[in-house]
């Protein structure tokens, strides 16, 4: 089985309290890592880990279970793999936590940094596990690299649901970006085919980082008049959202 799922997944007592702390405003270690641990499951797919669909990366401040063991854990007949960091690990996650959206730009960076190489040290050591088939060790560098160079961030255009208006004045470009504050999202871009400027740009989400693989969730696009609809996913619950061209333009 390919991997498909890789995320983080806090400690749940700390952030019960922090919630209730904060009247439920509290943004989860899940939320503000899913942007980095998707730019990173991307690079990789298609990838075979270890047989399992879902690998989670668990913090561990205030551990729940005497029995909690640091370390990879799987059970590949639910398809499902976990690691669980050391209460060091996770609180410095936690610690620069605070930093994933502050002013300083140095600090945020840190955050992506120290996720990242969480991630990727537990990838690489699974991998070796598994005899190293992926060459995950070679390659981690390189990944983490073309990281920093794009500062956490891709855009993949979704070529088949891109399409000329009728008058072909204007293209629909449809975008799946992912990255640290993005999390995994879709944006169309309207644009003027004779100047090329983008006249409309517009997420496809009441707000970021959206926490929801986006892989395959755009089942069809189309144009009506000077409107642009998209629609998400075959069955229920599919929902269709509305680009419209500015009035000046249409």
């Amino acid at each position: 089985m390919k991997l498909q799922t890789l995320c983080f997944e806090g400690d749940y007592t700390l952030e019960k309290r922090e919630k209730e702390k904060s009247n439920y405003c509290y943004v989860n270690l899940y939320a503000v890592t899913f942007g980095i641990a998707q730019y990173i499951l991307t690079e990789l797919m298609p990838i075979d880990l270890d047989g399992c669909g879902k690998l989670t990366v668990c913090a561990n401040i205030e551990p729940q279970n005497e029995a909690y063991e640091v370390g990879y854990h799987t059970v590949p007949g639910m398809g499902v793999s976990w690691y669980n960091l050391d209460i060091e690990t996770s609180r410095r996650l936690y610690n620069l936590k605070r930093f994933c959206k502050a002013f300083s730009e140095e600090l945020s960076n840190e955050f992506e940094d120290c996720v990242a190489n969480i991630i990727m040290d537990i990838l690489v050591e699974i991998d070796r596990m598994q005899g190293g088939k992926n060459r995950l060790a070679e390659r981690r560098n390189d990944i983490l690299e073309r990281m920093k160079e794009c500062g956490c961030e891709k855009e993949i255009l979704l070529e088949k649901y891109s399409k000329l208006s009728r008058d072909r004045k204007y293209r629909a470009m449809v975008y799946r970006c992912i990255g640290h504050g993005i999390g995994d999202a879709i944006r169309v871009d309207l644009v003027n085919c004779a100047t090329r400027e983008v006249v409309v740009s517009k997420w496809l989400h009441d707000e970021l980082p959206n926490t929801i693989d986006m892989a395959g969730a755009v089942t069809k696009t189309a144009w009506d008049g000077d409107a642009f609809n998209v629609t998400f996913y075959r069955r229920s619950p599919s929902w269709t959202e509305t680009v419209e061209l500015p009035e000046n333009e249409s």
